[in-house]
């Protein structure tokens, strides 16, 4: 049997188990209404901020050898890969017709000729017989008819040597025109550089370049001087700048990274997607405005290796702007909320929401006055989480530069990206526990 002593003493035991169990519950409650959060100390930082873009690799200078007359190829004298020297014989059209032609060209100037000075003889003798008419019309021994005749012989056979000589220029123009066109026929190279591309074999038809088509028979290509073309996005293309320091990664190459500098941006925004060439009529012709662009950006490599060849695949990170120990937070934590003209931050449910009110069976959307949306971070303020507006300013790889609004030292809440996405003003917050995901 228990004593009155006993059962005060289990009351007042139970009485502290229920109390704990309300304060407990009490406690749990409170403890679900809070957001787990993961937070952080502001620090400052080394920022790098980059621009990656992909293209390929091209020599700086480069022909594509075609020839000058029409044909077929009876000689390819190169092979892919070899090097040549500025002026020699690469490959040879056929030439027979053109050796024909030259020949037919020079017997018309040869008969030409000879025409010129039987002229010049005609001239000579009817000089002479005009000369002796004249003496003898002074001494009145023939008739003025016998030497305006003379005088017009001697006029006329001037002006066919005249002509005549104008024929012999003409067709010595057209010996001129038939030769180059047989020297034509010898493809030779325009540069020192190696052959790197070889698409012809000797006995292929050729369309020479007097045409609206003609055809490549090789590419040469200076090798020395070896550059990335790579397409930025436009979103990009203000942070470029001529000089700028890039890191080069070719797929083909692994493991190998070139160094370059950029020397040229393109001046005009591209289709994405389209050769340069059709970018560019595009671009001037119909409207684009809802399609993405990109600029074109060349880097020239430094020291390009012996095994780098042009049209390889290549990525490059061109870096933009450097900045030393700079404040920087990392760059989810960096959040957009609209802030309306007293200052207050709209959460993102209302933002999502908005307002209505029912009439009858329709709902009359209530008008809300936009405020201005801001860059901002979530400081920690005891156990709440309150929005602070910053300027931001370059972006590295994972952190961005805070120029404004929050100074070193100050924690901030970092994550998760699901949380930030709609936490609000001065939520209540509790951290999230090491080893443990929210």
């Amino acid at each position: 049997l228990m004593t009155g002593k006993t059962k005060k003493i289990i009351g007042a035991v139970v009485g502290i188990a229920v109390i704990a169990a309300v304060v407990g519950f009490s406690v749990n409650r409170e403890n679900r209404k809070k957001t787990t959060v993961q937070t952080g100390k502001v620090e400052k930082k080394d920022l790098v901020q980059v621009v990656t873009a992909s293209g390929e690799v091209r020599p700086r200078r480069y022909v594509n050898v075609g020839a000058n007359v029409s044909g077929r190829l009876v000689e390819v004298n190169v092979l892919e890969g070899d090097r040549v020297k500025k002026g020699q014989v690469l490959a040879k059209v056929e030439s027979e017709r053109y050796e024909a032609v030259q020949r037919q060209s020079e017997a018309g100037v040869a008969a030409a000729r000879a025409d010129l000075q039987r002229t010049e003889a005609d001239v000579a003798a009817a000089k002479l017989a005009f000369d002796r008419a004249k003496r003898m019309q002074q001494d009145k021994l023939i008739a003025d008819s016998a030497y305006d005749q003379a005088e017009a012989e001697w006029k006329m056979k001037t002006a066919q040597v005249e002509s005549a000589r104008r024929r012999v220029a003409q067709l010595q123009a057209q010996l001129e025109s038939t030769r180059d066109d047989l020297v034509k026929t010898t493809v030779i190279s325009p540069m020192d550089g190696v052959v790197t591309n070889l698409p012809k074999e000797a006995g292929e038809m050729v369309i020479g370049a007097m045409s609206f088509s003609p055809t490549v028979i090789m590419t040469v290509a200076d090798l020395s001087v070896m550059e990335c073309e790579v397409m930025v996005d436009e979103t990009d293309f203000r942070n470029l700048k001529l000089g700028q320091e890039a890191k080069i990664k070719v797929d083909a190459l692994e493991g190998l990274e070139l160094k370059g500098d950029v020397t040229e941006i393109g001046s005009s925004a591209l289709v994405r997607g389209s050769g340069s060439q059709a970018a560019t009529q595009t671009a001037l012709g119909a409207n684009t405005g809802n399609q993405p662009k990109d600029f074109k950006v060349t880097i020239t490599i430094k020291d390009p290796p012996p095994n780098l060849r042009p049209g390889l695949n290549a990525t490059a990170d061109i870096t933009t702007e450097k900045r030393a120990k700079v404040i920087a937070v990392p760059v989810q934590a960096v959040v957009v909320r609209e802030v309306n003209k007293e200052g207050k931050v709209v959460d993102p449910d209302a933002m999502a929401q908005g307002g209505g009110e029912r009439e009858g069976n329709t709902v009359a959307q209530a008008a809300r006055e936009k405020g201005v949306e801001k860059d901002g971070v979530f400081l920690v303020s005891g156990d709440k989480a309150v929005f602070k507006p910053v300027k931001t300013g370059i972006m590295g790889e994972s952190d961005i530069e805070i120029t404004e609004g929050i100074t070193e030292g100050q924690e901030i809440v970092t994550g998760s990206y699901r949380v930030l996405r709609n936490l609000k003003d001065e939520a209540r917050i509790k951290v999230e526990t090491k080893g443990k995901k929210s």
